[in-house]
């Protein structure tokens, strides 16, 4: 399932295509892993990355039905009823180790170095394409991941759907690399013209020339106003800004492009307004009671925090607090929607152009913020490595007994298999010592998966506080160490003491003698457990009296008789007994 997640959100998110016949419906050249592994959450990988590249490519089926039954099976094998899948690849090795359930039906086809496993429905073609009879994809290989989806154009759907419904998709291509910190995406959705006349229509919905915006900017938000009156007030909220009281400017407007800079206290709207609508938003602000006067070709309206500039005769009007001239700049030409947000590291700058009906998407993404968004995504889809699981699994069986059970931790693998109520497999090491009465748990296990992962990510993974976790890359061990006090049996006095005022209590909560002498140890005492072991509990309904053996050797305080109203305490055969009623 792993692999078909990744598969998928690649695909969906940034695609590339190299070495494929024409006829293919969608392609998936991955060629950096190492960028792809440094996005995606730590154990998705579970070896070594390729140090060339995979290309995916094939036919889809669009059988919804076999769709629906991958995602519920879970089983890679069943994503061949989905999209017949071949592969390309320089590093053959790694595919047949890592990509299995993928080619298991394919036939491997060699050519100039490269590596062909193709699917049924993709073997001719691929000898066409190699015979010089079929024609290939184009691709850039100098890109981390570049791909393409053909036929069943998603993006080109939704886009459509959404409003940006010029011309007909064709094609959708995607483009990834990475750049420091960043991560840059070409997304482009190809849309054929149906007419000229949709030209012509498309430039009447161009930005306004001279829209402003910041020169430098926390926030920059340019889209039609009509999208802006649907932004959710709560998010609009996150940044100090409201836009209550240009419901009239808001109403007139077909552009709006808002930026702010949050050190310098800069904020800036800009918007536009056709002549004939003029007067209409000069009558409403005039209604509020702003102050005005004329400046040149513009109305100037003085608020409390802000300053209005409304143009006579139609164009660009300014909204601002803080601003000078030398602040402003024009917004990018051929942008028909742009979001940019960087604050406290985060960065994000996606922005829409247009290339006749085709729509192009560009966006710039810091690393963090992308990892972080796609951690969200996989935890939610995609199953951890299961040797973290069986890690995460014993720690937490080993916390629950010493913290909810005062156990120690168990001191051998057969008494932690005791522990668990199961056998573990046989790649699990364990071990526990003490040091300066200190209980320091071991727990290993042998897998590949730790060639590629480091202690802090294993540590991240555990969810759990540990003490320290080593990876011994040569043996491929994951290491666990976890650190806990020595529960230490208490004076036997102190025991008695605990034992009698717990039973009267739970007798006293409950109306009856408790089952087993461990709900009174677990439930009413800090006791540890080992104490149940050195017990023997008899109780008396008639006469409302209990019996405790206690193994010791320590000698006891006969206070204890007064002090507690024992009917009897004394030694007897190694054991110490004690007799006492309940209410």
């Amino acid at each position: 399932m792993r692999w078909f997640i990744v598969f998928i959100t690649i695909l969906t998110s940034a695609m590339v295509l190299a070495f494929v016949p024409i006829t293919s419906d969608f392609a998936l050249l991955i060629n950096r892993f190492d960028c792809v592994k440094d996005l995606l959450p730590q154990g998705t990988f579970t070896s070594e990355v390729p140090g060339g590249f995979v290309c995916f490519f094939g036919k889809l089926t669009l059988n919804l039905a076999m769709a629906f039954e991958v995602f519920e099976s879970e089983e890679l094998e069943d994503m061949q009823n989905v999209a017949e899948i071949s592969v390309v690849t320089d590093e053959p090795e790694w595919v047949r180790e890592n990509l299995s359930e993928i080619i298991q039906n394919s036939e491997l086809i060699e050519s100039n170095g490269l590596y062909y496993f193709a699917s049924p429905s993709m073997i001719e073609d691929v000898k066409a394409l190699i015979e010089g009879r079929v024609s290939s994809l184009e691709l850039d290989r100098t890109k981390a991941i570049h791909g393409r989806l053909r036929t069943v154009p998603l993006l080109g759907i939704l886009l459509h759907l959404i409003g940006l419904n010029e011309g007909i998709p064709i094609e959708d291509e995607f483009v990834m690399d990475m750049e420091g910190d960043k991560v840059n995406l070409l997304i482009t959705s190809k849309k054929a013209c149906k007419s000229d006349w949709e030209l012509t229509q498309l430039e009447k919905k161009d930005v306004p020339q001279g829209l402003k915006t910041l020169v430098r900017a926390d926030v920059r938000l340019l889209l039609p106003t009509s999208l802006l009156k649907q932004v959710p007030a709560e998010f609009l909220e996150e940044f100090a800004l409201d836009l209550g009281g240009l419901e009239e400017i808001l109403a007139k407007s077909s552009y709006t492009s808002i930026s702010m800079a949050q050190e310098e206290e800069k904020i800036l709207i800009s918007f536009n307004l056709q002549e004939k609508d003029v007067q209409d938003v000069l009558n409403a602000l005039e209604a509020k009671g702003l102050e005005s006067k004329q400046e040149a070709e513009f109305i100037t309206y003085q608020g409390e925090d802000f300053t209005l500039k409304v143009p006579l005769k139609g164009g660009i009007g300014l909204l601002f607090y803080n601003v000078n001239d030398e602040d402003m700049k024009d917004v990018e030409p051929g942008a028909i929607l742009r979001f940019a947000l960087s604050l406290e590291g985060s960065i994000v700058d996606v922005s829409l152009f247009r290339d006749a009906c085709s729509v192009i998407v560009k966006a710039n993404v810091s690393s963090a913020l992308l990892r972080e968004a796609l951690a969200e995504i996989f935890s939610e889809f995609v199953p951890e490595p299961a040797e973290i699981e069986i890690l995460r699994n014993i720690v937490q069986a080993i916390d629950d007994a010493y913290y909810f059970q005062g156990k120690n931790p168990p001191e051998n693998l057969q008494e932690l298999e005791a522990l668990l109520g199961q056998d573990l497999p046989e790649n699990v090491l364990y071990s526990c010592r003490e040091e300066d009465g200190t209980l320091v748990a071991e727990i290993g296990i042998v897998s590949p998966v730790a060639l590629t992962l480091s202690e802090w990510d294993v540590m991240e993974l555990m969810y759990y506080n540990v003490a320290e976790v080593r990876i011994d890359k040569e043996k491929q061990i994951i290491f666990i160490f976890k650190n806990y006090e020595k529960y230490e049996m208490p004076p036997v006095s102190e025991t008695i003491q605990s034992l009698v005022e717990a039973f009267r209590s739970y007798v006293a909560d409950y109306e009856d003698f408790p089952d087993s002498l461990e709900e009174v140890v677990l439930g009413y005492t800090w006791l540890p457990y080992s104490v149940i072991e050195l017990i023997d509990y008899e109780a008396d309904a008639n006469t409302r009296t209990i019996t405790l053996k206690l193994a010791s050797d320590e000698e006891v305080d006969e206070t204890l008789i007064e002090e507690l109203a024992l009917e009897k305490l004394f030694r007897e055969d190694g054991w110490i007994v004690v007799i006492f009623k309940v209410e």
